[in-house]
């Protein structure tokens, strides 16, 4: 599934994969065809239960999404920048049995912070991705990946459609998840 977000803020799309469904292949398959920036979207208290605190913006455009420290799953992996170790990471980002100890600091897998009030919040990605995992009855912990094109800009226009036919992914926008929800988001 890929998420975009309205014409107001970025207007760009991120490929999505629940966190529970993650494997070494897909995140492969993220690296290689939509080639962004591998983020994880969680809620604030699941980042609180691992000690993974959010890092202090400076600079930032105001629609900047709340960066975690990056971490790396340490039990059974090697570097942790390899798709599978990332894979491992993030799968342990929602595992109950994951200890705060369990996660080198900092490491490969950069988690995000959604906003407490979700997308009447905030309408990022972020957000977006926590509320269509919660329409779906999955955890709220979601992998999201930037689509860029193939000579390195942000996918937009034919270049997102032709990304989206080329591998046969559906395309939902953030103010859809927001209407299922029965919230109005903020635009920013």
């Amino acid at each position: 599934m890929a998420l975009v977000d309205s014409a107001q803020r970025e207007s760009e799309a991120d490929l999505l994969q629940a966190a529970e469904h993650v494997t070494g292949e897909s995140i492969n398959f993220m690296v290689t065809h939509a080639r962004g920036l591998i983020t994880v979207a969680m809620t604030p208290r699941r980042l609180e239960e691992l000690q993974v605190p959010v890092i202090d913006a400076q600079y930032c455009a105001p629609n900047m999404p709340r960066f975690a420290v990056p971490v790396d799953y340490t039990p059974g992996t090697t570097t942790g920048v390899s798709a599978f170790d990332r894979a491992m990471t993030i799968r342990a980002l929602l595992a109950t049995h994951a200890r705060p100890e369990d996660f080198a600091r900092p490491g490969h897998v950069f988690p995000l912070a959604a906003a407490e009030g979700g997308l009447a919040e905030r309408a990022g990605h972020t957000e977006g991705a926590v509320g269509l995992a919660e329409l779906a009855g999955l955890a709220p912990v979601v992998v999201l990946c930037e689509i860029m094109a193939p000579d390195g800009h942000m996918a937009a226009g034919s270049s997102l459609q032709e990304f989206l036919q080329t591998h046969s992914v559906p395309l939902v926008a953030v103010q859809e998840i927001a209407e299922a929800l029965g919230v109005e988001p903020v635009v920013e």
